[in-house]
């Protein structure tokens, strides 16, 4: 256990020089992994048999690429640890200890959603293998030691601290709260260990903050708590199972005369989900789910997926300022790929197998209207070309991973568009206040709003540079046909 009195201003002075920081008082380290000479030595000298390099190789019948990552056993019979990304689209995996043995590993399970891998290696005798932490919750300034393979230079140690604790890493999903560390993480270092000063694994280290792509004093890693319940689960069932409800969630916000400090706004729902069998609808706001108040969009996600596939639930909501309750039954989460497309395409076909969630009738709610056959491209004089996107995409330009729209690919010159500034690479959010999935999605609200008589539509665009915008977009001559919708 930490020692929390606190010991000889030598030993603060040496690890204060020694990690570069700054503090009032620290507790000392834990003194049996100190030597008379105030070092860690003999931590490391423990715990780096069990951390491993990755060597993750990739033939796509042309070329032979090879990746490197970090990892950490947990078990005597070689189970390993590591970060979903280090061993992505591999279609080999090598594990190297510190002592130069190498063994070919299985994949036992992944889960994307929270960048996690669980690997197996067989050999003829026992491995030497790290302990989950289990005590006291971690605090910020508790000393932390980083051990991976940066860089592919071979096996390294760095010492920090936890420089804060509960960070949500843009892009990160809504599963992780990460742990921040000024230890020194480094490319190559994805998948290894943070250990506390006992040389328990107190975190999984997955990612950097850097404007060079070197370590600038912010690391981030995986807390043990997650990384511990998603392998226990992987080793369970190859895979994590989570409850799925099928709508985009956002923080909630003014509605009418009220302000909110709490609830999840509903800001699209998914056709084909357990949310629009039971009639959730857009702009609903989700204040408690089976008894537990929901604070934000975040919590309201992890509430649900800790309910688990097939839980009947019932949910407290706020529909146009009157209260009202909703029972409906989950389903199982889909894989990260399959949620981002339902997501962009605005509906989701669960697959047919005896395991599929059954959904119970409901009633319905204000789905998207349906397209007549053959109007998927009739978005007349608007001359707006515009293609879905795909989550990589929506990435790659900065978009939020809960965000949704689709992308201004061109514009007709001397269209409509053209004429009140809509450009090419813009991202069309919202029409009318609502959220915009997909082309064809679009296409159907523009169709509804101008066959019930409205003369314009209010568009909520993101430009270029990331910044919001709102464009009002006339319906002057909708039926000409000068539109050009790109499904590719």
């Amino acid at each position: 256990m930490i020692n929390r009195s606190v010991k000889t201003a030598q030993l603060v002075k040496t690890l204060m020089l020694a990690s570069a920081l700054t503090c009032f008082a620290a507790p000392s380290l834990a003194q049996s992994q100190l030597n008379s000479n105030n070092s860690i030595a003999d931590l490391v000298e423990t715990v780096s048999p069990a951390v491993v390099n990755i060597v993750v190789t990739t033939d796509d019948g042309q070329t032979t690429s090879e990746g490197q990552g970090s990892g950490f056993v947990i078990s005597t019979d070689g189970e390993i640890v590591t970060n979903y990304h280090v061993i992505e689209g591999g279609d080999s995996i090598s594990v190297v200890f510190n002592n130069s043995e190498n063994f070919y590993a299985q994949i036992v399970g992944t889960d994307e959603e929270t960048d996690l891998a669980l690997l197996k290696v067989n050999g003829n005798s026992s491995f030497p293998a790290v302990r989950w932490y289990e005590g006291n919750p971690i605090r910020v300034g508790d000393w932390v030691i980083a051990i991976g393979n940066p860089f592919g230079i071979g096996q390294s140690t760095s010492l920090g601290i936890i420089s804060a604790i509960g960070r949500d890493r843009v892009e990160s999903g809504a599963y992780v709260d990460y742990i921040q560390t000024d230890a020194t993480i480094n490319r190559g270092n994805s998948g290894g260990p943070l250990f506390n000063p006992e040389g328990e694994v107190i975190g999984v280290n997955s990612a950097i903050f850097s404007p060079t792509g070197a370590s600038v004093g912010i690391g981030f890693s995986i807390p043990h708590q997650t990384a511990r319940n998603v392998i226990d689960a992987i080793r369970k069932d190859g895979r994590v199972r989570r409850g799925w409800l099928g709508a985009g969630l956002r923080d909630a916000e003014f509605s009418g005369s009220k302000q909110y400090t709490g609830g999840a706004n509903v800001n699209n729902v998914i056709a084909g989900s357990p949310a629009h069998l039971a009639g959730l609808q857009i702009d609903d706001i989700i204040f408690n789910i089976d008894g537990q108040s929901v604070t934000g969009a975040t919590q309201a996600t992890r509430l649900i997926g800790d309910l688990g596939p097939d839980a009947r639930v019932t949910m407290m909501i706020e529909r146009n300022e009157q209260p009202m309750s909703i029972t409906l039954q989950m389903a199982e989460r889909p894989s990260k790929e399959e949620v981002d497309r339902a997501m962009a395409e605005g509906t989701y076909s669960a697959p047919a197998s005896p395991s599929a969630p059954r959904y119970e009738s409901a009633p319905q709610s204000s789905p998207a209207p349906a397209l007549p056959p053959g109007s998927a491209s009739n978005l007349s004089a608007t001359g707006l070309m515009l293609v879905d996107l795909s989550s990589a995409f929506r990435q790659s330009i900065g978009m939020r991973y809960d965000q949704v729209g689709v992308y201004v690919e061109g514009i007709v010159p001397g269209s409509t568009a053209a004429s009140i500034g809509l450009t090419a690479n813009m991202v069309i959010l919202e029409m009318e206040q609502e959220p915009v999935p997909s082309v064809r999605h679009l296409s159907a609200m523009m169709q509804v709003a101008a066959e019930s008589g409205q003369r314009e539509v209010l568009l909520l665009v993101r430009l270029e540079d990331g910044s919001e915008n709102y464009a009002v977009l006339p319906l002057t001559d909708y039926f000409a046909g000068r539109a050009v919708y790109n499904p590719d």
